[in-house]
């Protein structure tokens, strides 16, 4: 009789406290159609993101990492690299304002794809990739605290709005290539790249020469190699730009001396050189970014066939400059002065898939955000040879000799005759 009294008063008592514990926000309910109409009733803010139209079928955003220290400065400089007051994070890290930075473009991101990318995140709808660098990875995630701040049932702590999301590697972005120290990863790179690189330097030898003849006395640079050999040169223009560019975001004060050689004409030949490093030549092009770009045309392709599984609809990838600059020429902005977008710490390409509604045909918006503009609104991007918006099936013709690439290390060899 006890027992069964006692049964009586502890079943419904369990099934209370069932209710009680599996309603709470600390376990996540299971991914439906209510539970998703539930969260979004009560926490979307009915605002629909801007770029979020009916057309809209995926999403590729690849950004370059935010401000960073430098990764070494001039002999003189009031800031050097090693310096922990002005770089407590160290060199080559991203500094506070490049945090800021890349959360801010996060926020933008949302703001953009609110209601095409749902406010909760899900890792079938979304997935983030980066290099392997800690400038790269953390600002992979502090992208994702602006996208996905935590609602609902995804608050696992009311004090700290943040929620783990996870950072996936990208292994097919080769931009370290570019850099001016020397790989052995893809030999037809590197001969093209030096190649490209000397045709540069003797195309603007006398005012390299003149360039660093009035700024030594300040700088010391003197201390280097005699610029006599292609990495030399190369890297005594990297380093005055360093110096003065990681300053300049970081909003600390030139040197007096500075505004004779900063912004111009140190700018031209840095931006120069850096291109030509990178994209200089289509086999430069086709090595550095090839393999990056046939991924996402495969993550086009499979959504226009309905083989995207998981079928998603957002994916980010965090890079570098080299990165936005491989992109650009496999778009056809390579020639000319004014053709390049910004490749500037926090910028951003943005590749858009649509499906037209009348005649099922897909078609490619390609959008370009300055990392370094004040409100980081998006700007359309022309393609060359392409309408705006440009036909899939057009666009992926246009590029195909930058991403059809069977075996990458293969190819990158030089075979002896």
């Amino acid at each position: 009789m006890c027992r069964r009294y006692l049964l009586l008063i502890c079943v419904p008592t369990l099934a209370t406290l069932l209710i009680t514990y599996y309603a709470s926000d600390e376990v996540p309910p299971p991914r439906d159609i209510d539970s998703v109409a539930t969260s979004t009733a009560i926490n979307v803010t009915n605002i629909r993101g801007a770029r979020a139209t009916p057309t809209l079928q995926l999403v590729v955003v690849i950004s370059r990492h935010g401000k960073r220290g430098p990764y070494t400065t001039f002999p003189t400089s009031p800031y050097r690299a090693e310096n922990t007051t002005i770089w407590p994070y160290g060199p080559r890290e991203l500094t506070s304002r490049g945090r800021m930075q890349m959360y801010k473009l996060g926020l933008k991101i949302r703001s953009l794809y609110n209601g095409f990318l749902d406010e909760l995140y899900y890792g079938e709808d979304f997935v983030a990739k980066s290099t392997a660098f800690e400038r790269t990875i953390q600002s992979a995630q502090l992208f994702l605290a602006g996208l996905f701040p935590p609602r609902d049932f995804q608050v696992w702590n009311k004090t700290l709005l943040w929620q783990p999301i996870p950072v996936f590697h990208s292994s097919v972005d080769y931009q370290e290539m570019a850099n001016v120290s020397q790989t052995k990863w893809c030999p037809k790179f590197r001969v093209a790249k030096e190649k490209a690189i000397a045709e540069f330097q003797q195309e603007y030898r006398s005012d390299i020469i003149e360039f660093f003849k009035l700024v030594n006395p300040y700088t010391r640079m003197d201390q280097l190699e005699t610029l006599d050999t292609t990495v030399s040169i190369s890297l005594a223009i990297f380093v005055m730009w360093e110096s003065f560019y990681t300053m300049v975001e970081e909003g600390l004060s030139l040197p007096s001396w500075a505004e004779k050689f900063y912004p111009q004409p140190l700018t031209f030949l840095a931006e120069k050189l850096l291109r030509v490093a990178a994209i200089g030549s289509d086999t430069q092009i086709r090595y550095l970014e090839g393999l990056f770009f046939k991924e996402l045309v495969d993550l086009m392709r499979s959504k226009v066939e309905g083989t995207l599984i998981p079928d998603r609809k957002m994916f980010y990838y965090c890079g570098h400059d080299f990165t936005l600059l491989g992109f650009q020429g496999i778009l056809g902005l390579a020639d000319g002065q004014s053709g390049l977008l910004s490749t500037r710490t926090g910028s951003a390409l943005i590749f858009e898939l649509h499906k037209d509604l009348q005649t099922d045909l897909f078609y490619v918006q390609v959008l370009h955000i300055d990392g370094t503009s004040s409100d980081m609104e998006p700007s359309h991007v022309e393609i060359p040879g392409c309408n705006s918006p440009c036909d899939l099936r057009r666009l992926l013709n246009l590029t195909e000799k930058y991403y059809n690439i069977t075996d990458w290390k293969k190819e990158c060899q030089i075979i002896e005759d």
